[in-house]
């Protein structure tokens, strides 16, 4: 059986450093905040920079509430920002963690120095080869539907999140590159959560995204989950519409260009959240239970083949 009964003197997870890191008390910049909300305000932009993922999704559907929503938001700016950081403050003052991990108790009631509650009940071989089984059948319907439709940016961002997960869980070093900085928090913030939270057997994982949105209005637990997958899914996704909206002009009309990165903004996001949720939650809480990196990696080369196969045989036919 491979579970961890012992902590490794190499695990760096949660090191002192990357838990006074994470428990940073970040106030947010009004200028950020303003031109956020100035160009990318009907997206919710500004709105997902202080944490609001929910109401900048809505944003984002109703196109910043038919202008009226986008509108009134620039005229409260400082008064947002603001308000974020009294809060902010607040929960410093009291010894709380930063909203970001509001889910989480304080960091001197972390028990992180032994392996999760939850580790005894949920770590065996059994776990491990019906991870894999998922992980496969996961990475083969992604691949197969990136073959079929040309869609491939949620194929490259679910890649993008195993290689994070495999190098952020050991070397410290990733921490220090701008960009995959921080990714690596993120996906700090990710393993944290499931520290503390029993994830449930491996065939719950599966279902974890309908699962989560369902419970989401319901139990906060469940709701910091699904913002956790939002919040990559989210940047991720304007990322690629950013670039497709550069390719405006090749289009009949500039409205018709923009409708089409809408769109597929809104293919990568579902796509992304769908596959990226149940891999997500298998690596990382396998990586909680694992004495050994090489079974992780095991299983991240099953779901990447898997992707392959999908992408390059079921695909093309």
């Amino acid at each position: 059986m491979e579970s961890t009964t012992s902590k490794s003197v190499s695990d760096p997870d949660f090191s002192p450093e990357v838990v006074d890191d994470l428990y940073r008390y970040r106030p947010k910049r009004l200028w950020l905040f303003r031109v956020l909300a100035i160009f990318g305000g009907i997206l919710g932009a500004h709105r997902f920079y202080i944490g609001k993922v929910f109401t900048g999704l809505m944003m984002l559907l109703s196109a910043g509430g038919g202008l009226a929503w986008w509108i009134f938001d620039l005229t409260r700016t400082r008064k947002m920002v603001e308000l974020f950081n009294e809060e902010e403050k607040a929960r410093q003052d009291d010894g709380r963690p930063p909203q970001g991990l509001g889910f989480l108790p304080q960091k001197s009631e972390l028990d992180i120095d032994n392996p999760p509650a939850w580790a005894d009940k949920r770590a065996s071989r059994a776990r491990i080869h019906g991870g894999g089984f998922l992980l496969a059948v996961i990475g083969m319907s992604m691949g197969a539907i990136s073959g079929s439709t040309g869609h491939y940016e949620a194929t490259a961002i679910l890649l993008v999140f195993i290689v994070v997960t495999l190098t952020a869980a050991r070397w410290k070093r990733v921490a220090r590159v701008p960009v995959l900085g921080s990714l690596s928090r993120w996906n700090h913030r990710l393993r944290l959560y499931y520290h503390t939270m029993d994830p449930g057997s491996v065939w719950v994982l599966a279902l974890r995204p309908l699962v989560g949105i369902f419970f989401a209005a319901m139990r906060p637990r469940d709701r910091a989950e699904v913002r956790l997958y939002l919040q990559v899914g989210v940047v991720f996704s304007l990322g690629f519409a950013v670039l497709d909206l550069i390719e405006v002009s090749e289009y009949e009309s500039t409205w018709a260009g923009i409708g089409i990165a809408v769109g597929e903004f809104f293919q990568t996001l579902a796509y992304t959240y769908a596959f990226v949720a149940p891999v997500g939650a298998i690596l990382v809480t396998q990586l909680l239970l694992s004495r050994r990196d090489l079974v992780v990696w095991i299983l991240s080369g099953v779901n990447v083949s898997a992707i392959y196969l999908g992408l390059f045989v079921v695909g093309a036919v």
